[in-house]
C-alpha cells in the first residue's frame, strides 16, 4: 500500500492533541505522506511530520482551504456538530474528492440509538449522508462509544452515569453491573489515524471500536475512591421506566441537548450499547499498531 497524505479539520477539542500525538508516536511512518495537512484557528509551529494551516471555515475561505486540500486521500474532520458549519465541509469535500472521510462522529452508535431517538444527533447523520451523496467518497463513521480520560471523562465527567455530583447521589436505571463500552481518548487518536492509513477497500460504512468494556458500578466506586465519598442512590427506575421517561420527554421536546445524558443512560441498560471487538481487529490486529487502554 501506497503512503497515505492526511488532513486534519479541527484540533481544539478532545481529540485534538491525541491524534497529533498519534501521528509523532512514530507507528504509522511507512504509512503517512508526510506533513500532515491540519487546519486551526489558532497560530501553530509547523514541523516536518505535521504542517499547521491557519483558517477559519467560512464560505468565503471554501476555495482558498479546497485548493490547499487538492489531492488529499483521507481527511479526519474534528468539529462541533454545527449544521452552517458542517455546510461548509461539505462544499469543500465536494471540491476536493478525498478517497475516505472520517467525520466528526465519535460516540455513541447513532444508527441505534435512531431506532429509540429518531433525531438524536441528526447533524451529525445528515452530515455523513451529505457527504456520502456527493459520490465518489468513502465514508466512515467511527462508533467508540463512551470517552474516558483520566481527570474528565468517566472520572470527573460522569452525567451519563447518572451521577450528581452537588448531591453525592446518583439515578440507578436497572442492574448496576450492566455494561457499556468506552474508548480512551488516548486510543482515538491511534483509532483515526489507524483507520486513515487502512485500506478504503477493506473498510465498512461503520466501524465500531473500544478499548474495553466497564460497569456502571465499577464507575461508581471509582468515583468513590478517588473523592473519598461514598454515593447515595437518589432515584432507581426500571429499565422499562425509564424508557418511559425517555419517549415521553422526546414526544414533548424531540431532541434535546439537556435530555442526553438521560438517553445514555437509558440506552446503555434498557436497550444496550454493547458491540463485539471485530473491528478492534480490522484497525490494530492483534495490538500490533498499539496496546489498548484501560479504565
Amino acid at each position: 500500500m501506497s503512503k497515505v497524505s492526511i488532513a486534519i479539520l479541527g484540533l481544539s477539542g478532545s481529540l485534538g492533541k491525541p491524534t497529533i500525538e498519534a501521528i509523532n508516536s512514530g507507528k504509522f511512518d511507512d504509512k503517512i505522506q508526510f506533513p500532515v495537512k491540519a487546519f486551526s484557528r489558532q497560530d501553530r509551529e509547523s514541523t516536518d511530520r505535521i504542517k499547521y494551516i491557519k483558517s477559519e471555515l467560512t464560505e468565503d475561505t471554501v476555495d482558498s482551504i479546497s485548493q490547499e486540500l487538492a489531492g488529499v486521500d483521507v481527511i479526519i474532520e474534528y468539529l462541533n456538530p454545527n449544521p452552517a458549519l458542517l455546510t461548509i465541509v461539505e462544499k469543500v469535500l465536494e471540491k476536493v474528492k478525498p478517497k475516505l472521510f472520517i467525520p466528526s462522529q465519535f460516540g455513541i452508535d447513532i444508527l441505534l440509538a435512531r431506532q429509540y431517538i429518531p433525531d438524536i444527533l441528526h447533524m451529525k447523520y445528515d452530515h455523513s449522508e451529505n457527504v456520502r451523496a456527493i459520490g465518489g467518497i468513502k465514508v466512515v463513521d467511527i462508533v467508540t462509544n463512551w470517552f474516558a480520560e483520566d481527570g474528565l471523562y468517566l472520572y470527573e465527567f460522569v452525567p451519563h452515569i447518572g451521577i450528581d455530583k452537588e448531591t453525592n447521589t446518583y439515578l440507578q436505571i436497572g442492574d448496576l453491573d450492566t455494561t457499556f463500552p468506552f474508548t480512551r481518548v488516548e486510543d482515538i487518536g491511534y483509532i483515526a489515524i489507524a483507520t486513515a492509513t487502512t485500506p478504503v477497500e477493506k473498510l465498512p460504512d461503520q466501524i465500531r471500536v473500544k478499548s474495553g468494556d466497564v460497569s456502571f458500578r465499577e464507575v461508581i466506586e471509582r468515583y468513590e475512591k478517588n473523592h473519598n465519598v461514598k454515593l447515595e442512590v437518589g432515584t432507581k427506575l426500571t429499565p422499562e421506566e425509564a424508557m418511559k421517561q425517555l419517549k415521553e420527554k422526546h414526544e414533548k421536546t424531540g431532541f434535546n441537548w439537556g435530555d442526553f445524558f438521560f438517553y445514555l443512560q437509558t440506552l446503555a441498560v434498557a436497550v444496550g450499547l454493547s458491540y463485539d471487538s471485530k473491528d478492534n481487529e480490522l484497525i490494530n490486529p492483534d495490538e500490533s499498531i498499539w496496546k489498548w487502554g484501560v479504565f
